[in-house]
């Protein structure tokens, strides 16, 4: 590695990350995707900006690695759309999503099947049994989960996912007992195993 990590790009995916980490190794740049997987490790967190799929490369490339970058932006994320008067796929947005009434952002969904968190995910069908919409990070379809608070200024719906574990009721079911109860028997039998081996 060519000096300390140094982040040169935030990008709008992990996929666009990616393929500005192809276009810098194909320059002879040795580059890695940082906060790729954040999403699913966050859980309920609402993540932001800082959760970002991110490009780095070593402090001493970093200069040169931008200006491509700064290129690559140029010619992929800004770019405008070749045939302007074609009109846009119906299932490109959700025209409906809910705002907040207080500050008029989006309001932040979850992805049930990855943990991701947006206010941008792509329509994919409205149809009797509600909205669908697709998560680009794992590629799969998913029924929007609320949060209960807004993102931008923390205005409380009533009813969504608490992000705040502490007001959380634990669920103290059946199955975690079962659950618990097997771990201590194993933990039981380990204990009792070194137990003869060191007698």
């Amino acid at each position: 590695m060519s000096g300390p990590p140094t982040i040169i790009y935030h990008a709008a995916s992990t996929q666009q990350a990616h393929i500005l980490k192809g276009v810098l190794e194909e320059r002879g740049i040795a580059s890695w995707v940082v906060n790729d997987n954040i999403q699913v490790a966050g859980g309920e967190l609402p993540l932001g900006w800082s959760a970002a799929a991110c490009v780095a490369v070593g402090e001493t490339d970093a200069v040169e690695a931008r200006q491509i970058a700064e290129e690559f932006d140029r010619t992929t994320a800004h770019e405008p759309a070749a045939d302007t008067s074609a009109e846009p796929a119906a299932s490109d947005e959700w025209k409906d999503w809910p705002v907040c009434p207080q500050c008029q952002a989006r309001r932040q969904v979850r992805c049930g099947i990855c943990g991701s968190a947006g206010t941008s995910f792509p329509l994919a069908d409205i149809g009797d049994n509600g909205v669908l919409l697709m998560c680009e990070a794992c590629d799969d379809h998913f029924r929007p989960e609320m949060f209960r608070l807004c993102h931008q200024c923390g205005y409380d719906y009533g009813e969504g996912i608490a992000v705040d574990g502490p007001h959380t009721p634990v669920d103290y079911s059946p199955r975690m007992w079962v659950v618990v109860g097997g771990m201590a028997a194993v933990a039981a039998a380990i204990a009792a195993y070194f137990y003869v081996l060191m007698k």
